[in-house]
């Protein structure tokens, strides 16, 4: 679902569920001059807001893979981390795109 509704709004797929060690990016995209690291969150019961859907250890692992993917790669483009959110609670799961979710950040 998530994947073709970033091909229907433009975007290039580049990679799904790519993995560096421990770490997975759901789905790496190219849309113009950027690359957007895209996590994907199924809830059926959505208690918690969209904000604490990713936690800090994971936007941490999804930075580490990021910027594996990012030097092994050689890329010279724009980053952006986004988040899609698909609520399953009803017969018609509706889904919300985060653009620039979170950005990252260096200790």
């Amino acid at each position: 679902m998530a994947v073709a509704y970033l091909k229907e709004q433009g975007y290039c797929l580049i990679e799904k569920n790519w993995r560096f060690k421990n770490f997975e990016i759901d789905i790496l995209a190219k849309n113009d001059s950027t690359l957007i690291f895209v996590e994907v969150k199924f809830r059926n019961k959505s208690i918690l807001s969209t904000v604490d859907i990713i936690s800090s250890a994971q936007k941490k692992r999804i930075i580490k893979a990021a910027h594996h993917y990012i030097q092994k790669n050689e890329i010279d483009l724009n980053i952006r981390f986004d988040l899609i959110f698909i609520d399953n609670s009803s017969k018609n799961p509706k889904l919300r795109h985060f653009k620039e979710f979170f950005t990252p950040y260096f200790d």
